[in-house]
């Protein structure tokens, strides 16, 4: 008696699974049908351009102070902007060329890179507040004299300050670039610093160099580092 209730149960349960499945494939058949996918491509480019890609948490305690993300705008990167350039738009092979030419020839005078950030605003107590604080915000993030952040560049050891930092609007191949570190509640920056030093010797040669990004506040302190980067695409 217990065999058979046994076998009917294994039964049913075998009618179920035969049910589920062939339901599960007509309603995938039948979104596969209505709902065309779009089709993808270039779907490794955010892992291509890791290695240009540093972020840091500024944290006191369990409170995020500030976050910063930077891409390091090398000539290897930039073709890699280039190339993804040319895919969503019809360009010729000349205006490509001097495109990619006009890029190459910034990095000979410029040192950039790209900075996202963001900070969280502070709430002071006072007994004179309205309610049970007063409200203040903090100063501009980086880019000016009384910016809340100020930042230089280190490369094998030797410090740099920059020769300008403004606030962009960040194309959107490098907004694909960056991913989830980039939002429209973020801040960007292009930082660029001159590529030569103050005895026009070049800051940057060909090889490898170790190349670092400090942010430094009244409080804190933070830095996104290159380890062994090669800055100039081999000739």
């Amino acid at each position: 008696m217990k065999h058979s209730k046994t076998y009917i149960l294994l039964q049913g349960i075998l009618l179920i699974q035969c049910i589920l499945f062939i339901s599960g494939c007509t309603i995938l058949d039948w979104g596969k049908k209505n709902f065309k996918q779009a089709e993808r491509y270039e779907r490794d480019i955010v892992q291509k351009v890791a290695p240009y890609v540093k972020s840091t948490i500024v944290y006191q305690q369990l409170s995020t102070i500030a976050t910063f993300d930077a891409l390091f705008l090398t000539d290897k990167m930039r073709m890699m902007y280039v190339d993804y350039y040319t895919k969503r738009h019809l360009v010729s092979s000349e205006k490509e060329s001097i495109m990619r030419q006009r890029l190459l020839n910034e990095n000979k005078y410029y040192i950039s890179f790209y900075v996202v950030g963001a900070q969280t605003e502070n709430l002071y107590v006072s007994s004179h507040a309205l309610f049970t604080g007063e409200y203040h915000k903090q100063a501009s993030l980086l880019g000016e004299k009384d910016a809340e952040w100020q930042l230089y560049m280190k490369v094998d050891g030797k410090e740099y300050a920059p020769d300008s930092i403004r606030v962009v609007e960040l194309p959107i191949e490098y907004q694909h670039f960056l991913a989830s570190r980039y939002s429209q509640f973020k801040s960007v920056y292009l930082v660029k610093f001159d590529s030569v030093d103050q005895y026009d010797q070049e800051i940057l040669s060909e090889g490898m160099h170790d190349v670092s990004l400090t942010l430094v506040s009244p409080r804190y302190k933070a830095q996104l580092e290159w380890n062994n980067v090669e800055y100039f695409l081999d000739k």
